[in-house]
């Protein structure tokens, strides 16, 4: 009898939760558990929500596409998936898989609140062509930067009114006496930059846009490889390296590696890698950002991860609430910036909360604001092959620079350059 009783007792249980309580089931990679207080903000939507459970997955960063299968056949094994760039998510964009999210961007979430480079990653062409919507809203975004040793730029008199003194301008001359004032002072060299296949594509674009207020053909098909300002900087670019201002690598770990001995005068690498010198010095003054001559007026390049639904979810308003609530907190956001440098998306979390190099907020958020990511050309990856054949040759001063720029070219002429995202 007390067994019939148990299992009855538990059937009734079982029933009352599944009739009074809800599962939302959030998914996000690794890194997002490491870098992001997402266990600490789902109890706390939990305790605001008595009722609700939380069911928190780990999946690869890369594996939207895997989930299209459940999806087809109208099942999800998540409702809200916390993290992904637009390169991971591009097919589950195209195949109209994800929950528009145009009704979040109201209130503390409205388009003018929003870094303005950052939620621009987040817009996409209808697959019908009547518009643009927001199939994901990035949560978190990284800057392509230059960030400065101050005790290198002191030491090269480098060093104004508690700033550091930016490159004057792109005129030949001035731009490279700057970064020779800083050789002086800079064992290992007076910049460095990774020109692996992520990085080169920022280290090509970024100099271009703060030049020129865009880093795109006339046409749109690619990255501009044909104007003066391509030629300009791709000949810097190789002027830098033969005379040694440049340290240039070819991975990413060889670039923060060398960075990280304090012996190099300056980085371009997203704002939170430069951020790395202080886990060896553990004295945040001992970095500042400045921008390539003209990027606080133009912008530069960002990356962004973001939140999105699955439209077979049957959870989403529960998910819309989690991100509003929680994602969009300015703790969540801040303290992911405080511990491991990710910006926040809001302009108004750069203000109080902030712990961290608080004096920089203000180049960040500018050069941010105007910034644009990169577009995501169906043949991306396609073009990325190309650029990486060329680019870094010329960099590393292998190839001829007019000779790399008319490859690029010649290579390129048949890909599809549509552009998914709506700029």
């Amino acid at each position: 009898m007390w067994k019939r009783w148990v299992v009855l007792s538990l059937v009734v249980t079982m029933v009352t939760f599944l009739a009074l309580g809800e599962v939302l089931r959030v998914a996000a990679p690794p890194w997002i558990f490491k870098k992001f207080p997402l266990e600490e903000v789902a109890k706390r939507f939990e305790q605001d929500h008595p009722g609700v459970k939380v069911e928190l997955i780990r999946v690869d960063k890369w594996s939207a596409p895997v989930y299209i299968t459940d999806w087809k056949a109208g099942k999800t094994p998540f409702d809200l998936f916390v993290g992904g760039s637009g390169s991971m998510l591009a097919p589950v964009i195209v195949g109209e898989w994800l929950e528009p999210l145009d009704d979040m961007l109201y209130g503390n979430m409205a388009p003018e609140k929003f870094v303005g480079g950052f939620l621009a990653a987040g817009r996409y062409k209808k697959p019908d062509g009547s518009g643009a919507y927001y199939p994901v809203i990035p949560f978190m975004g990284e800057v392509a930067i230059i960030g400065v040793n101050t005790k290198l730029m002191k030491q090269a008199g480098l060093w104004e009114n508690e700033r550091p003194v930016s490159i004057p301008s792109w005129d030949e001359e001035e731009f490279f006496n700057w970064f020779r004032k800083l050789k002086k002072v800079s064992p290992i060299g007076a910049h460095i930059q990774i020109w692996d296949r992520e990085f080169m594509q920022y280290d090509w674009c970024g100099p271009i846009m703060a030049m020129t207020g865009t880093f795109l053909e006339e046409d749109g098909r690619g990255f501009d490889v044909t104007s003066d300002a391509a030629k300009k900087w791709l000949t810097y670019l190789q002027k830098m390296y033969k005379e040694g201002l440049g340290s240039w690598t070819i991975t990413d770990d060889a670039g923060y590696s060398k960075w990280k001995t304090g012996a190099a005068g300056s980085f371009y690498a997203a704002q939170g890698h430069i951020m790395e010198l202080v886990s060896v010095t553990g004295n945040e003054s001992d970095i500042a950002y400045i921008g390539w001559p003209g990027a606080e007026k133009n912008g530069s390049i960002i990356w962004t991860h973001s939140v999105w639904i699955p439209k077979v979810s049957p959870n989403k308003d529960l998910a819309k609430q989690f991100i509003r609530e929680q994602i969009f907190s300015r703790y969540f956001q801040q303290w992911s910036f405080n511990h491991y440098g990710k910006l926040p998306v809001i302009k108004d979390f750069y203000g109080e909360g902030i712990t961290w190099f608080k004096n920089e907020m203000p180049t960040i958020l500018a050069i941010a604001n105007a910034s644009k990511p990169i577009p995501l050309f169906k043949d991306l990856q396609k073009y990325l092959d190309i650029l990486m054949k060329y680019l870094p040759e010329a960099a590393f001063g292998r190839m001829d620079v007019e000779e790399a720029l008319q490859k690029i070219q010649e290579e390129s002429k048949d890909l599809d350059f549509t552009d998914i995202r709506a700029m």
